[in-house]
């Protein structure tokens, strides 16, 4: 009986053709909407989340943080976070192993009488092995480059190519801040992410950093450091937070100035963010699958009465209440769920096409859990809105229903 009354549903569908699509087109738009920013969101999710694994879950970032109204308050108030820290953390917890502080400014390059600003990083030795970012070409920095302050820089490919060094840029000079830096080392390709560049850097040695900004500079770094036992991961961290309170006398009832956050803080963050996003647009494209849910219940109840006489028919020759409930149901049912299925294929299209077109967006990702929320969208509205048209035809008096005309 199931089948044959989806066999029925699909007959009155293909016979009026364009009726059908004008009653889908509601759901059709509102799931491909769905799908397709939900395929936007998690495509640019699963970049990031990639990105992060690849650094592995036993990294652990300490930076500089305060709550402050505006920029300017925070730079008045401006926390510091110094490289006597971080040895104080190295030398006092044992599970820390790989730690090295950075220290970030945004300084002028210049080569050839070519011009750019980026972001030079102070750094250790151990930063490539923490961060999963390695050189490709030459070597990195050296703990003799640490002791003896030397003036050499590691690039990253953007550099390399805006500009111009050429194909063997190593052994070359460049300027940072008018002083001369010798390259000597090329990294890895990381290519751009919301169309930036994660290769336009060049990282030097953090004492040469301190001998180009000033000893102050010292005061802001940023610290990282890998744990050598997961499992120890929340104790390290509050080995952490102790010391640097007591190093920073922050009384009891006080903030902490500076912030820990390890790989799976920032995913759950972004995730956070990126479902917080996706409810919203959900919210407002629902909208569009309640006026789908109208138009199929308006479609429904004319095609009731268009076919009035055919339910006297029926129901004069044995067809039950149940049944031309369970045909009406049905054939709602169908005509949402050819809507919804179609919503899902042209969003999942329009995904990967808004993905291809923006420049350097990552591609776009359809989870399973999107499609089969698409289709439990499309058959519930077919569901809700079908159960008054199809009540009204079981309801209908057989004997009026025969001559009706």
């Amino acid at each position: 009986m199931l089948i044959e009354n989806i066999l029925l549903a699909l007959n009155s569908i293909i016979s009026n053709k364009m009726r059908s699509f004008l009653t889908t087109l509601g759901i059709l738009i509102g799931v491909a909407s769905i799908i397709t920013v939900v395929a936007l969101i998690q495509g640019i999710f699963a970049s990031i989340d990639q990105q992060i694994q690849q650094l592995g879950s036993n990294i652990v970032t300490i930076q500089p943080h305060i709550e402050a109204q505006s920029f300017a308050d925070y730079m008045k108030n401006r926390p510091e976070l110094t490289l006597e820290d971080a040895d104080a953390l190295k030398r006092l917890i044992p599970a820390i192993i790989d730690l090295a502080p950075v220290i970030g400014e945004g300084s002028q390059i210049k080569y050839a009488g070519k011009t750019r600003t980026t972001s030079i990083a102070g750094v250790h030795p151990q930063y490539q092995e923490i961060n999963g970012q390695y050189v490709e070409e030459g070597r990195f920095i050296t703990d003799l480059d640490l002791e003896y302050h030397r003036k050499v820089v590691v690039l990253g490919q953007e550099i390399v190519k805006s500009m111009k060094l050429g194909e063997r840029p190593i052994g070359k000079s460049i300027l940072i801040q008018n002083t001369p830096f010798k390259i000597v080392g090329i990294m890895e390709k990381r290519g751009s992410l919301f169309g930036r560049s994660l290769d336009d850097y060049a990282l030097i040695p953090i004492s040469s950093a301190i001998d180009l900004y000033g000893r102050i500079a010292g005061h802001f770094a940023s610290i990282q450091f890998r744990v050598a036992d997961m499992n120890q991961l929340d104790k390290v961290k509050q080995q952490c937070t102790t010391i640097l309170r007591r190093r920073h006398k922050i009384p009891d009832n006080k903030p902490n100035d500076f912030k820990i956050s390890t790989q799976e803080d920032i995913v759950k963050s972004f995730s956070k963010t990126t479902n917080v996003i996706t409810a919203i647009v959900m919210g407002i494209v629902g909208i569009s699958l309640l006026v789908g849910g109208i138009g199929i219940m308006n479609i429904m109840l004319v095609t009731v009465t268009e076919r009035t006489r055919e339910i006297g028919i029926r129901k004069a020759v044995g067809a039950t209440r149940k049944n031309i409930l369970s045909q009406f149901l049905i054939e709602a049912v169908t005509l949402s769920f050819l809507g919804g299925a179609i919503g899902i294929l042209l969003g999942m299209g329009l995904g990967n096409l808004a993905a291809h077109m923006i420049p350097h967006f990552p591609p776009a990702h359809t989870p399973i859990w999107a499609i089969l929320l698409g289709f439990g969208f499309s058959t519930g509205i077919g569901i809700l809105f079908g159960v008054y048209p199809a009540g009204k035809a079981a309801a209908l008096n057989p004997i009026d229903a025969l001559r009706h005309e």
